[in-house]
């Protein structure tokens, strides 16, 4: 039998523990140390070969990835990261992994090698959502200048693109920042993704026409989408009050039932469903006066009394997961919009709620030696794999000498002393010729990340390279001179001595006198 589970992880520093849950039971399974994630920053890595369950976790306030495995309850691999990551998401198949930055920034990996394929400017403001679609033909962004960007993933992963990607769709239609994406099941030309905003509303677009095809309305901000596994409705979670409870005077933060499938009434006395959508309407949800029991009246849950944070269905659609800013989790059944159980384990505001199938590494009856491998995973490059070998690094802020694989020492340098210099003398930290040698290194990084690479066989394209050029290779010219001067040079050693010349030249005389005497 299959056993639904919950990983819920908290944005609070206080907190720092991911929890693993029984979704049925509310049990907890399992805890995982030192993870503080911001909203929307871990990402569960699928596996559909039956490898070891793995999922991923950006930290907050510093550029690192930690990655976790259900075997262990501390930190599996850490490495850092290109920039400080505020949302992540992996590919259905847990073959890519995109993350999002507060200046914008897309970086996109591929999670078993490492291999950074993409890095691009894709929004004017910070990230506030990346999703892929069911089928990893695209990604989602979300931003905080109120634009969705649709980008194709092939694009993404062409290494031999130079130039910055467009996206394929760019939906501008919500005026606030945007909260969450959520995208249905099915192929590139049969999906509808469902978006939300701070300005009230959620939209319902065409993926394969990128068109809008219906607009809800709602009395309170979206903070979070929850979409059904059969798309018959989606739920939004509110992050202002709707009301104020009359029991215990304390605001209502509502999560609302919009359904994409209304009943009509045909003259014929018959009664059919058709779609929400098509006509680029109107949908008012929750301005009719929220009533949680009776016909005509709005489809809601009630239960939490602060801001909702995240959301999530599970399998089948028929549970409920959802959290507040003040960690308290709740379980509903959505049947009956009823609250099941509430869990207060967090100490801080939920950052990220995800539903899945017991792996098989955490079942009781799996012994040591059956477990499964742990997914193949390699710390994530810094680097953009196109620039690999053609320029080196960008020299910033977040990049070191020592982040750079390719960074070596000049070769007139290194073959020209590498003989005359012990290798003691050149790992010594005091050594001056160590220190030349750094100085030459780093000149030589600066001049693989200019416009200008050193050796190259190409002419500067302006007079400000071609100075900047003439100056490093006196520079470099400097330093073998000073180095050249630090290693002196070994006396020649004549093959035959002065004495052994004499020696000879006195033995031929005195044979040829005892030759002429005879």
């Amino acid at each position: 039998m299959f056993v639904e589970l919950a990983l819920t992880s908290s944005s609070d520093a206080a907190d720092g523990t991911t929890y693993l849950w029984n979704l049925h039971t509310g049990s907890m399974l399992g805890s995982f140390k030192q993870n503080v994630t911001p909203l929307q920053s871990l990402a569960l890595v699928n596996n559909h070969r039956n490898l070891g369950s793995i999922f991923l976790s950006s930290q907050a306030e510093k550029g690192m990835m930690h990655v976790y495995n259900f075997q262990k309850d501390q930190v599996f691999l850490k490495f850092p990261l290109p920039d400080k990551i505020v949302c992540l998401a992996t590919s259905n198949r847990g073959t890519y992994c995109a993350g999002g930055t507060e200046s914008g920034r897309i970086h996109v990996w591929e999670i078993a090698t490492g291999v950074l394929h993409r890095t691009f400017d894709a929004h004017y403001k910070k990230i506030t959502v990346l999703r892929f679609s069911a089928d990893d033909t695209v990604l989602f962004s979300g931003s905080e200048d109120a634009s969705v960007h649709v980008w194709m993933l092939n694009a993404l992963l062409d290494d031999g693109q130079t130039e910055s990607p467009a996206p394929h769709y760019s939906w501008t239609d919500h005026t606030l920042p945007i909260t969450d994406i959520q995208c249905g099941v099915g192929r590139f030309h049969g999906s509808r993704v469902v978006t939300s905003s701070m300005d009230h509303t959620c939209k319902l677009w065409d993926l394969s026409t990128g068109s809008l095809l219906t607009t809800f309305l709602f009395p309170t901000k979206i903070t979070a989408l929850a979409l059904d596994p059969s798309e018959r409705y989606f739920l939004a979670a509110s992050g202002t009050p709707a009301s104020t409870s009359s029991t215990a005077n304390e605001a209502d933060y509502l999560i609302y039932q919009a359904l994409l499938y209304k009943a009509k009434h045909t003259q014929q006395g018959y009664t059919t469903m058709e779609a929400v959508d098509g006509d680029s309407g109107l949908e008012q949800i929750g301005l009719g006066g929220a009533k949680r029991h009776g016909s005509g009246g709005d489809l809601v849950f009630r239960g939490h009394h602060h801001p909702i944070q995240r959301m999530a269905l599970n399998f089948d659609g028929s549970a409920l997961v959802s959290g507040d800013n003040k960690g308290h989790l709740m379980v509903w059944d959505v049947a009956s919009r009823q609250m099941v159980r509430e869990i207060k384990q967090h100490k801080g505001a939920i950052s990220s709620i995800h539903t899945l199938f017991q792996p098989a590494d955490l079942y009781s009856n799996t012994t040591l030696a059956d477990k499964p491998k742990v997914h193949s995973i390699t710390p994530f490059k810094r680097i953009p794999q196109a620039r690999i070998g053609e320029g080196g690094p960008e020299i910033n802020g977040n990049n070191t000498i020592a982040d750079d694989p390719l960074i070596l020492i000049p070769s007139t340098v290194s073959s020209t002393y590498s003989s005359s210099l012990s290798s003691a003398t050149l790992l010594a930290p005091s050594s001056q010729e160590q220190q030349l040698l750094e100085m030459a290194r780093r000149a030589f990084v600066g001049a693989r990340s200019g416009s200008v690479a050193a050796g190259s066989a190409a002419s500067p394209a302006s007079s400000t390279s071609t100075v900047a050029y003439q100056d490093l290779e006196q520079k470099y010219r400097e330093l073998e001179a000073r180095l050249a001067a630090l290693t002196p040079a070994p006396a020649v050693q004549p093959v035959v001595s002065q004495s052994d010349i004499s020696a000879a030249l006195s033995g031929l005389r005195s044979s040829g006198t005892k030759r002429r005497k005879a």
